[in-house]
């Protein structure tokens, strides 16, 4: 395959359409059925245009993902740690992004998703987690170091958004980010020393 040049326009162009008939694809046929042909025609190009970015599916499948993980960290890093200090949530917009590519996020949480992109969402997600405890200044009890809060934190946001899709959303997305993020506040508010956190959890309605 020859060497593309990923910043020409021409080239972002074709490729996010075949990204985009990909996608349209899976919603009709599902991942299986799909062939290299079927991609092409869905997408109006040329088989060799498809053979010019990708070796085969599994590879344009690889390329969606990470392009769904690098729309998420380019959101989530808007939010320096002294806004998530005054009440802005990261988790929110994990949960927005999954409402908005179900789909891909489906297929990323699946057998078919790539562990290396899920890999990616929680070092990113720590990383986020752990620049907000930095920032607040406190030091854990009992000397636990940061890294282990901070992955741990990401592992439990990430689990839950899996069980959230495998449920097929019953609760809806902004609930799930702050009983996610309740969940995750109370159960850190003592191995960070901070004794006058008791919020009641949130309802559905509110």
């Amino acid at each position: 395959m020859m060497q593309l040049n990923l910043d020409d326009p021409r080239v972002k162009r074709t490729r996010r359409g075949l990204r985009e008939a990909f996608v349209r694809l899976i919603l009709k046929t599902g991942y299986d059925a799909i062939s290299i042909q079927d991609i092409a025609t869905e997408a109006q190009a040329a088989r060799i245009t498809f053979y010019r970015h990708y070796r085969d599916k599994e590879e344009l499948l690889t390329d969606c993902l990470n392009v769904l993980y690098e729309e998420l960290a380019a959101r989530t890093e808007k939010a320096s740690p002294q806004r998530i200090l005054e009440g802005y949530s990261p988790v929110r917009v994990l949960y927005e992004h999954i409402e908005e590519e179900e789909t891909l996020y489906r297929i990323l949480f699946s057998s078919r998703g790539t562990q290396t992109v899920i890999e990616r969402m929680r070092h990113h997600l720590a990383v986020t987690a752990l620049a907000t405890m930095e920032q607040s200044g406190r030091k854990p009890q009992g000397e636990i170091p940061l890294e282990i809060i901070a992955y741990h934190v990401a592992s439990a946001q990430i689990g839950l958004a899996i069980w959230w899709l495998d449920q097929n959303k019953p609760y809806p997305a902004d609930y799930m980010a702050r009983i996610s993020l309740w969940l995750t506040l109370t159960g850190l508010s003592e191995t960070m020393g901070v004794t006058d956190f008791k919020p009641p959890p949130p309802s559905i309605t509110s």
